[in-house]
């Protein structure tokens, strides 16, 4: 009898307590919804990105403007993008998981940005040392930055996540 007042006692504690943290479970929730698009998304741009600095390099381009122009389109396509998945994302989460709106959007479009300033410029820096030592960067940097870019991308969202709590 006792033990049953006990297991009583902490599933009302248990449920009082996940009441008081419903807005950050179902943020999380929107997190999750999100996490596939914007991982895809995050190492697609960063790719076509590595393709399109070493082809217009290969073409005899000027490498600071290759660099700037291509870093440049990867960060408004992953701004764009980031919308996109934010607004169709929202719209899902809020019809779903009954999660606000603006964070779920907000959510995306900060791990869009956040993601393309730290890897653009550092995976297209490493598609130049890749160029300079003779190898075909087409063939080296796809699992590089897939891997990168992933894990920062997981990371970020986390950190979005929680700072939006």
């Amino acid at each position: 009898m006792l033990g049953q007042a006990i297991a009583l006692c902490g599933s009302l504690l248990a449920g009082y307590i996940l009441e008081l943290n419903k807005a950050s479970l179902t943020l999380f929730a929107g997190a999750f919804l999100l996490l596939p698009g914007v991982v895809d998304l995050a190492a697609s741009i960063t790719g076509a990105m590595c393709a399109k600095i070493n082809h217009r390099l290969e073409k005899g381009g000027r490498t600071a403007t290759v660099l700037k122009n291509s870093v440049l389109f990867a960060f408004l396509l992953s701004l764009t993008c980031g919308l996109i998945v934010g607004l169709v994302g929202g719209t899902i989460g809020v019809i779903v998981f009954d999660v606000p709106f603006f964070h779920v959007a907000a959510l995306a479009v900060a791990t869009m940005i956040s993601v393309g300033l730290v890897s653009y410029p550092a995976m297209s820096l490493l598609t130049l040392f890749i160029r300079k030592t003779g190898a075909d960067p087409d063939n080296i940097i796809g699992p590089v930055e897939t891997g990168f870019t992933d894990a920062l991308t997981a990371f970020t969202v986390s950190m979005i996540v929680r700072l939006l709590l």
